[in-house]
């Protein structure tokens, strides 16, 4: 884990996590608003740790972390 762009492993719990999920969690995680992301992840069943550590995830990089995992091509502007 010597990458400090990451900092910690993606959480397990996002594996079973849907697409959908992930974006409506990364809208609440840019609009800081932690009362809808406690809403949102007690409705998917996780524990405060669970959401904690996603929260914290979220937060390790100015690039979304879910952004970079679904999307990990690059855009060719590093020249521009």
């Amino acid at each position: 884990m010597s990458d400090n762009t990451t900092g910690t492993k993606r959480p397990q719990v996002l594996e079973d996590a849907t697409e959908t999920q992930i974006e409506e969690l990364e809208r609440q995680f840019e609009e800081m608003d932690k009362d809808a992301w406690k809403v949102l992840t007690d409705s998917y069943g996780w524990t405060a740790d669970m959401s904690q550590a996603v929260w914290d995830w979220f937060g390790q990089s100015p690039v979304s972390n879910a952004e970079k995992d679904n999307q990990t091509t690059g855009s060719g502007d590093s020249l521009h």
